[in-house]
């Protein structure tokens, strides 16, 4: 079995917290405004004498329009919170597949979940004597096939944002900082879409150096490679090493390594 450092799905998970947490306190935040205008509403309403008749009506109207402005904002605001919330629990559930899936690897292969990049994680890295592997875990729904251009297309809709190209960013900052620490073993890094719950029809290729493939094809992609540099096993070892020493850095992965069950 692979030796596996971090939990799957620790990053999304927490992002999915921190959504969840920024719904309640705007929830609370909107509730104590309108509280306020309402206060202002009824003081108002109650010294009739202290103003004109027009001023009144003017202060009051304005109220319920802030009120009612208010309320629509408040909910496209919790709509996209929402929306993000889920979106991060569902790429949770997708990471843990392909978590599942990459602890079975065999003896010789480690595994690294949830390294933290610029601008976000990634989802699993992979050293073995097959190379190193670099995955990003999406449980989307659908078809996947590329727009021609190097990015991704989701039922033939372009996606919301450039994910091959951020990709392959946080892949080679990380790949950097790895080097600085195991500048003796310079080798490739296969990017790859690990897709869970979609069909993927994204050729290689098409995809510049980011391959895509669904979880069913993973185990046997990592083992089986036949392209590239070989990794000897002290090759493995030090990389395994460098990421080890990378992730240690970040406080939240050693936390949760800290607070993981023995054999995590």
């Amino acid at each position: 079995m692979a030796k596996v450092l971090g939990e799957s799905g620790r990053y999304v998970s927490q992002e999915a917290v921190k959504r969840r947490r920024e719904i309640i306190l705007f929830v609370c935040s909107l509730i104590a405004v309108l509280g306020v205008i309402t206060g202002i509403c009824f003081s108002n309403a109650v010294r009739l004498n202290a103003l004109p008749v027009w001023v009144n009506s003017l202060i009051t109207l304005a109220a319920l329009l802030g009120m009612f402005a208010l309320s629509k904002y408040g909910d496209r605001k919790l709509d996209l919170l929402d929306k993000q919330k889920a979106s991060m629990e569902s790429g949770a559930i997708g990471e843990k597949i392909a978590g599942k899936i990459l602890a079975s690897l065999p003896d010789g292969f480690c595994v690294i979940n949830g390294v933290a990049a610029e601008y976000g994680d990634l989802d699993h890295v992979v050293v073995g004597p097959t190379g190193v592997f670099v995955l990003d875990s999406k449980n989307w729904r659908g078809v996947i096939s590329s727009d021609g251009n190097g990015e991704l297309l989701l039922n033939g809709q372009a996606t919301d944002k450039p994910y091959i190209r951020r990709f392959v960013g946080r892949m080679l900052g990380v790949r950097e900082k790895v080097m600085t620490l195991a500048p003796e073993v310079d080798c490739f890094y296969q990017a790859l879409f690990v897709f869970t719950a979609a069909r993927v029809e994204a050729k290689w290729g098409t995809t510049g150096n980011v391959h895509c493939i669904r979880d069913d094809q993973l185990r046997n992609y990592v083992v089986e490679k036949d392209f590239g540099k070989k990794l000897k096993p002290n090759e493995v070892q030090r990389i395994a090493q460098a990421f080890s020493g990378l992730v240690r850095m970040d406080k939240e992965f050693t936390k949760a390594l800290s607070s993981a069950p023995d054999g995590a």
